[in-house]
Protein backbone atom coordinates (compact mmCIF):
# COMPACT_ATOMS: atom_id res chain seq x y z
CA UNK A 1 0.00 0.00 0.00
CA UNK A 2 1.38 3.40 -0.96
CA UNK A 3 1.34 5.94 1.85
CA UNK A 4 -0.45 9.05 0.64
CA UNK A 5 -1.31 12.23 2.55
CA UNK A 6 -4.98 11.20 2.83
CA UNK A 7 -6.59 7.83 2.27
CA UNK A 8 -9.84 6.04 2.93
CA UNK A 9 -8.33 4.60 6.13
CA UNK A 10 -7.79 8.13 7.44
CA UNK A 11 -11.49 8.95 7.05
CA UNK A 12 -12.96 5.90 8.81
CA UNK A 13 -15.34 6.90 11.60
CA UNK A 14 -14.72 6.01 15.25
CA UNK A 15 -16.79 3.30 16.93
CA UNK A 16 -20.18 4.42 18.27
CA UNK A 17 -20.15 6.42 21.50
CA UNK A 18 -16.77 8.12 21.04
CA UNK A 19 -16.78 11.92 21.17
CA UNK A 20 -14.08 14.61 20.98
CA UNK A 21 -12.57 15.92 24.20
CA UNK A 22 -14.03 19.15 25.57
CA UNK A 23 -12.42 22.22 24.01
CA UNK A 24 -10.74 23.14 27.31
CA UNK A 25 -8.76 19.87 27.18
CA UNK A 26 -7.68 19.97 23.52
CA UNK A 27 -5.22 22.82 23.41
CA UNK A 28 -1.45 22.82 23.16
CA UNK A 29 0.47 19.63 22.58
CA UNK A 30 -2.61 17.41 22.70
CA UNK A 31 -4.06 19.32 19.76
CA UNK A 32 -0.76 19.32 17.87
CA UNK A 33 -0.35 15.55 18.32
CA UNK A 34 -3.73 14.80 16.79
CA UNK A 35 -5.47 14.08 20.08
CA UNK A 36 -7.91 11.29 20.76
CA UNK A 37 -11.62 10.67 21.40
CA UNK A 38 -13.31 9.46 24.58
CA UNK A 39 -16.28 7.32 25.61
CA UNK A 40 -17.60 5.97 28.88
CA UNK A 41 -17.90 2.27 29.64
CA UNK A 42 -18.98 0.87 33.02
CA UNK A 43 -18.10 4.12 34.78
CA UNK A 44 -14.62 4.28 33.27
CA UNK A 45 -13.21 6.60 30.64
CA UNK A 46 -12.16 4.86 27.43
CA UNK A 47 -9.97 6.59 24.85
CA UNK A 48 -9.29 5.92 21.23
CA UNK A 49 -7.92 7.27 17.99
CA UNK A 50 -7.70 6.27 14.35
CA UNK A 51 -4.12 5.77 13.18
CA UNK A 52 -3.83 8.15 10.24
CA UNK A 53 -0.90 8.89 7.93
CA UNK A 54 0.14 11.81 10.14
CA UNK A 55 0.55 9.39 13.11
CA UNK A 56 2.78 6.96 11.24
CA UNK A 57 6.49 6.39 10.99
CA UNK A 58 8.27 5.51 7.73
CA UNK A 59 7.25 1.85 8.10
CA UNK A 60 3.55 2.79 8.08
CA UNK A 61 2.92 2.03 11.74
CA UNK A 62 1.83 4.37 14.52
CA UNK A 63 4.87 6.21 15.85
CA UNK A 64 5.83 5.31 19.42
CA UNK A 65 5.89 9.00 20.28
CA UNK A 66 2.21 9.32 19.32
CA UNK A 67 1.32 6.32 21.47
CA UNK A 68 3.31 7.70 24.42
CA UNK A 69 1.75 11.16 24.11
CA UNK A 70 -1.79 9.80 23.99
CA UNK A 71 -1.14 7.43 26.91
CA UNK A 72 0.37 10.23 29.02
CA UNK A 73 -2.63 12.52 28.55
CA UNK A 74 -5.26 9.78 28.64
CA UNK A 75 -4.07 8.07 31.83
CA UNK A 76 -4.22 11.36 33.75
CA UNK A 77 -7.71 12.15 32.44
CA UNK A 78 -8.95 8.61 33.14
CA UNK A 79 -7.83 8.78 36.78
CA UNK A 80 -9.39 12.22 37.29
CA UNK A 81 -12.62 10.95 35.71
CA UNK A 82 -12.88 7.64 37.59
CA UNK A 83 -11.69 8.86 41.00
CA UNK A 84 -13.50 12.22 40.77
CA UNK A 85 -10.30 14.07 41.63
CA UNK A 86 -10.59 17.84 41.84
CA UNK A 87 -6.96 18.35 40.83
CA UNK A 88 -6.73 21.04 38.16
CA UNK A 89 -3.74 19.48 36.42
CA UNK A 90 -1.61 16.35 36.86
CA UNK A 91 1.97 16.98 35.67
CA UNK A 92 3.82 13.82 34.67
CA UNK A 93 6.56 12.62 37.01
CA UNK A 94 7.29 9.38 35.16
CA UNK A 95 5.97 7.58 32.08
CA UNK A 96 7.13 4.13 31.03
CA UNK A 97 6.02 2.49 27.79
CA UNK A 98 6.27 -1.10 26.61
CA UNK A 99 5.52 -1.52 22.91
CA UNK A 100 4.23 -5.04 22.32
CA UNK A 101 2.94 -4.98 18.74
CA UNK A 102 2.93 -2.54 15.82
CA UNK A 103 -0.26 -0.53 15.27
CA UNK A 104 -1.00 -0.28 11.55
CA UNK A 105 -2.31 2.71 9.68
CA UNK A 106 -6.11 2.68 9.62
CA UNK A 107 -6.39 0.77 12.91
CA UNK A 108 -8.58 1.97 15.75
CA UNK A 109 -6.34 2.12 18.84
CA UNK A 110 -8.31 1.93 22.09
CA UNK A 111 -7.05 2.95 25.53
CA UNK A 112 -8.07 1.72 28.97
CA UNK A 113 -6.66 2.77 32.34
CA UNK A 114 -6.54 1.62 35.94
CA UNK A 115 -5.78 3.65 39.02
CA UNK A 116 -3.15 1.87 41.09
CA UNK A 117 -2.76 4.23 44.04
CA UNK A 118 -3.47 7.82 45.06
CA UNK A 119 -1.46 9.53 47.78
CA UNK A 120 -1.52 13.08 49.09
CA UNK A 121 0.98 14.18 46.43
CA UNK A 122 1.11 11.46 43.74
CA UNK A 123 -1.16 9.42 41.47
CA UNK A 124 -0.08 6.02 40.06
CA UNK A 125 -1.82 4.63 36.98
CA UNK A 126 -1.38 2.03 34.28
CA UNK A 127 -3.06 1.42 30.97
CA UNK A 128 -3.22 -0.60 27.80
CA UNK A 129 -3.51 0.31 24.15
CA UNK A 130 -5.34 -2.41 22.26
CA UNK A 131 -6.26 -3.00 18.63
CA UNK A 132 -9.17 -5.40 18.10
CA UNK A 133 -8.72 -6.55 21.71
CA UNK A 134 -5.03 -7.40 21.25
CA UNK A 135 -2.55 -5.49 23.48
CA UNK A 136 -0.24 -3.25 21.45
CA UNK A 137 1.31 -1.10 24.20
CA UNK A 138 1.37 -0.87 27.97
CA UNK A 139 1.88 2.37 29.89
CA UNK A 140 2.72 3.05 33.51
CA UNK A 141 2.62 6.60 34.84
CA UNK A 142 3.14 8.63 37.99
CA UNK A 143 1.60 12.10 38.23
CA UNK A 144 2.07 14.93 40.72
CA UNK A 145 -1.12 16.16 42.37
CA UNK A 146 -1.78 19.88 42.18
CA UNK A 147 -4.15 22.05 44.24
CA UNK A 148 -7.85 21.48 43.53
CA UNK A 149 -9.56 23.55 40.87
CA UNK A 150 -11.09 26.68 42.41
CA UNK A 151 -14.39 25.95 40.72
CA UNK A 152 -14.91 22.18 40.90
CA UNK A 153 -17.78 22.51 38.41
CA UNK A 154 -15.11 23.35 35.82
CA UNK A 155 -12.61 20.62 36.72
CA UNK A 156 -11.26 18.19 34.13
CA UNK A 157 -13.53 15.42 35.44
CA UNK A 158 -16.60 17.67 35.33
CA UNK A 159 -15.79 18.72 31.77
CA UNK A 160 -15.56 15.07 30.71
CA UNK A 161 -18.77 14.07 32.52
CA UNK A 162 -20.62 16.90 30.79
CA UNK A 163 -19.96 15.42 27.33
CA UNK A 164 -20.45 11.74 28.17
Amino acid sequence: MTVTPQSVDDALPPPPGFVPLPEALTSGYNLASGGFLVAQEAGALIGGFRVTARCCNRAGFCHGGKLATVCDIFLALAVVFREDLRDDFLPTVSLTMDFMAPVARGAWAELQADTLRITRSLVFAQGLVTVDGIPAARASAVYHRTPPARDSAHSMGAALRAIL
